[in-house]
């Protein structure tokens, strides 16, 4: 259940984050704001008191905010690429990301195996904070294309 909410609420943050998206001079900080949001929920469901049934609920916040912040994320991935070359950036962010989540439930799952729950939400945390500090560095990015060799 908690899962299903999380993706409803994504979807539901993604489509208020396209019309945040349309000031692409405040993508990182919608960037930072959502994935950050995201983060302090992770770290209040796996280490704060909280009450089964608030989890669901959590899970929906945790999701919408991590959804606001998609379409900015790629927004910020299109504007650090040089002319030409969006196609193959895109092609390999995006790809890394499925090698991310593909790779992901091995590692999450070893620990909850181990029963270290929390270290799957501090996992979880450190990941956000990944997504956060690359929002911000992307400005350093090139946006020139190479000269050919």
């Amino acid at each position: 259940m908690c899962l299903t909410v999380y993706m409803v609420c994504s979807a539901g943050g993604m489509v208020v984050g396209g019309f945040l998206a349309s000031d692409p001079a405040r993508c990182e900080r919608v960037v930072g704001a959502g994935f950050g949001v995201a983060a302090l929920v992770a770290l209040f469901i796996g280490f704060g008191p909280v009450p089964a049934l608030l989890v669901p609920a959590l899970f929906g916040v945790m999701g919408f905010a991590s959804g606001i912040a998609g379409p900015s994320r790629d927004l910020l991935v299109k504007r650090s690429t040089p002319e030409n070359a969006t196609g193959r950036v895109y092609g390999v962010v995006y790809s890394g990301l499925d090698i991310g989540q593909a790779l992901a439930p091995l590692v999450f799952g070893a620990l909850m195996d181990h029963r270290s729950y929390r270290g799957v939400w501090l996992g979880l945390v450190i990941m956000q904070g990944v997504l956060i500090t690359s929002a911000f560095n992307v400005r350093r990015a090139r946006r020139t294309a190479l000269a050919p060799a």
